[in-house]
């Protein structure tokens, strides 16, 4: 079956692997929530998961990483992966933004179908958190990379990567009423959590199949190409600390 993306994610210290079709069905998703496992359990659950999708590495055509921002081990390992991935199976290499990742599948559940502004956080450690700000945008057509069929929804970053400790993060999201929140740091900090506010129960960590979905969705924060394909760890002076009502302040969303 030629034509695969295989897709990582190791922002955080849970770690997957997703196998596509060429037509973007997914085939196959492996996820090890509990870690960090990344140098024990990657390479191994890419090989089953092309197993559970009867490909093979030399099928592989696309390969695209979640960049972060997360854990410095889990993203060293991952895109470090998917870039001698990519080299040895002559394939493309995309990078894309873990927190994109997290607001594609925010916007496109049940609940975020009645919302138009979304927040994803990851937990940065420290007691820190790394976020992001997104709006849905009108989408001007139904078709995405190469024309097929997209359904998820076309975002726009409205705010660029911060990170907020936990005593600030009830103020930042004061200023972001009406958001729907997720991402393992959401979840962590759910008692800090403002009631202008709504928390997805489901979206939880990143995943390898968010990564791809967020990739086919032309989500803010993607790359193409080995030289753009580098971690976002987050930390100064890839991200602004949030400094209250003036947001984010400079820098961008990765």
């Amino acid at each position: 079956m030629m034509g695969l993306t295989v897709a990582l994610e190791t922002a955080t210290s849970s770690c997957s692997v997703a196998v596509a079709g060429p037509d973007g069905t997914l085939l196959a998703e492996i996820i090890s929530p509990r870690g960090p496992a990344h140098t024990r359990r990657l390479l191994p659950d890419l090989h089953h998961a092309l197993e559970i999708a009867a490909g093979s590495a030399d099928e592989i055509e696309t390969v695209v990483v979640g960049l972060g921002p997360g854990t410095f081990t889990g993203l060293r390992i991952g895109v470090a992966t998917a870039r001698s991935l990519a080299q040895a199976a002559g394939a493309r290499l995309l990078g894309v933004s873990s927190l994109s990742a997290l607001a594609v599948r925010l916007a496109e559940g049940d609940a975020g179908e009645c919302a138009d502004r979304f927040v994803a956080l990851i937990d940065g450690k420290r007691r820190e958190v790394f976020a992001a700000t997104y709006r849905r945008c009108p989408r001007p057509d139904a078709t995405g990379e190469e024309g097929e069929a997209v359904a998820a929804p076309r975002l726009t970053a409205s705010d660029p990567l911060s990170v907020v400790g936990a005593e600030e993060l009830e103020e930042y999201l004061l200023e972001r009423s009406g958001a729907l929140v997720g991402g393992d740091g959401a979840h962590l900090y759910a008692d800090r959590l403002p009631h202008c506010v709504r928390l997805s129960a489901l979206v939880r960590a990143p995943t390898a199949s968010m990564v791809l979905r967020a990739w086919r969705a032309g989500a803010p924060g993607v790359v193409d190409g080995p030289e753009k394909t580098v971690p976002v760890y987050g930390r100064r002076p890839d991200a602004a600390r949030w400094t209250g009502r003036d947001g984010a302040g400079a820098g961008g969303v990765s």
